[in-house]
């Protein structure tokens, strides 16, 4: 016997469940790099494995692909979409993109610690250090997640219309 109160779910529902994965996914990749741990201060960095660099760049590039899977869905759903779920549809795409250049930049500040660490693994680091490139990515990265926080504002906007016209049936 199935159960006849099991909810239907619409389009946006669905695409605002995966946003919040995603996102969540991205998220924990920028905690695990620069979350203060005493774990990564030394003496203990040299007993405990650090952040691996490598997987967050696979990370962020699997968000990126599933980001433009999303965009694809937002677009099926467009057309079917209903008048109160066009606001939210209309700013998702901007939303993606946001969280596909934060992706970006996340992820090149991990490749450029993963890159720190085999030179220094192959003694081919210097004693000091040029961190203006690594400075300069991290503002980038700055500036990237200033744009997704804002690109996120918009699209809650648009999902509180959703909310409120399903919350009425």
């Amino acid at each position: 016997m199935e159960n006849d109160t099991k909810e239907t779910k619409i389009p946006s529902q669905i695409i605002f469940e995966n946003l919040k994965e995603l996102l969540r996914a991205k998220n924990t990749a920028h905690e695990s790099m620069f979350k203060f741990h005493w774990k990564k201060m030394w003496p203990f960095s040299l007993i405990w494995p650090q952040v691996d660099f490598e997987r967050i760049v696979r990370l962020m590039s699997e968000i990126r692909k599933n980001a433009i899977i999303q965009n694809n869905l937002v677009l099926q759903a467009k057309n079917v979409a209903q008048d109160f779920e066009k606001d939210f549809l209309n700013a998702v795409p901007a939303y993606l993109d946001a969280l596909d250049v934060s992706c970006q930049k996340l992820s090149a500040a991990a490749q450029w610690k993963q890159d720190m660490l085999l030179k220094r693994i192959h003694k081919d680091v210097k004693l000091r250090r040029d961190v203006s490139e690594y400075n300069q990515i991290l503002k980038e990265y700055e500036k990237a997640q200033g744009d997704l926080v804002r690109a996120g504002a918009i699209v809650q906007l648009g999902w509180g219309k959703v909310v409120q016209a399903t919350s009425g049936k």
